[in-house]
């Protein structure tokens, strides 16, 4: 068998080995919002250094037996007494440990997610050197000795637009002599909404009024003058032109608008020919470019229209429907 035949033989027993777990604790320890750590969902198995200290421990018995040192038996016997009574310990120090999910903030393709989550300790107990991680991000260190509760901000990768499910968050510790690893792999039901990647376009393609939908209309106001029209009945008396009826030009009304804002459309054709998450992604920096300035703008997509306005939860409005776009 050839080395890529074995590598690939491998993978596929790794993957296979991962499916199961994953159905196992998909079973026992279900996906919850809260999760107290107990006896059905803390794991336990020996750290390398626990293995290296048993194995000296074997050492140094077997060295006794040859030689018949007293002091060597004892000393063996310490060591496994130590290693035993580690277990108790590193396992009470998860126990009784709740752990919360309190969601996320919304992320870009390509960037970091970040969750917050709460942990929150027992009255009368106390969790140390305690870690929190997802796979494949970074580790949160931290003890619950004096705080009741802590929050902590754990950052995960996020590389497609859309709803993103986090992963399991592994909590593990290796407290108190860091013979045992004890650890607890939960499904805290958290998930964040994932925007297209933006990419910077040309506006430039699009600046004609027609082809981005721009406009700029008016309102009869009281801000601005417009100009003269015939007097009707009914009219206010204060809005009459005066000076045009002394010069005999007639009883001419003065007319006031309020201009609006600047209005632009942003189009799903307006990017013909490209493929779908490219124009995604065009209109997501398009939509994120608008916001900077003092022009409303909507969204016209494919069975889709939101008409033009502005603020931030407009263009979160806008930036969720380019994330969920089928």
């Amino acid at each position: 068998m050839s080395s890529a035949e074995q590598i690939s033989t491998r993978s596929s027993f790794g993957k296979w080995i991962n499916g199961r777990v994953e159905q196992w604790l998909v079973k026992h320890v279900p996906a919850l919002e809260r999760v107290t750590l107990h006896r059905s969902n803390i794991f336990i198995l020996p750290a390398s250094h626990g293995l290296l200290f048993i194995i000296t421990a074997a050492i140094i018995f077997v060295a006794a037996i040859n030689y018949g040192l007293s002091l060597a038996f004892a000393l063996a016997f310490l060591m496994v007494s130590l290693f035993l009574l580690a277990i108790l310990h590193s396992f009470y120090n998860l126990h009784g440990l709740t752990v919360r999910g309190l969601g996320a903030d919304p992320a870009f393709a390509g960037e970091t997610a970040v969750f917050d989550i709460a942990v929150e300790r027992q009255s009368r107990r106390s969790h140390e050197s305690l870690e929190l991680y997802f796979q494949g991000g970074d580790t949160v260190c931290t003890s619950l000795v004096q705080d009741q509760q802590q929050r902590l901000a754990l950052p995960v990768q996020v590389n497609q637009r859309g709803r993103f499910k986090a992963p399991r968050l592994i909590v593990q510790s290796c407290f108190p002599l860091g013979l045992w690893r004890t650890w607890s792999r939960l499904d805290l039901a958290q998930s964040c909404l994932v925007y297209p990647r933006p990419l910077p376009c040309d506006f430039s393609h699009s600046s004609n009024s027609a082809a981005s939908g721009e406009s700029t209309s008016i309102a009869p106001g009281v801000e601005d003058f417009h100009g003269l029209r015939t007097y009707q009945p009914g009219d206010s008396l204060r809005q009459i032109a005066w000076k045009n009826l002394a010069r005999g030009q007639g009883m001419m009304v003065k007319q006031f608008v309020d201009g609006r804002d600047e209005q632009r459309m942003l189009d799903w054709d307006m990017f013909p020919g490209l493929e779908s998450e490219l124009r995604l992604s065009y209109l997501c920096y398009m939509i994120l470019q608008m916001e900077g300035t003092d022009c409303d703008y909507g969204l016209q997509m494919p069975g889709v229209s939101i008409a033009p306005d502005r603020g931030e939860v407009h263009q979160r409005r806008l930036l969720k429907v380019l994330a969920l776009w089928p």
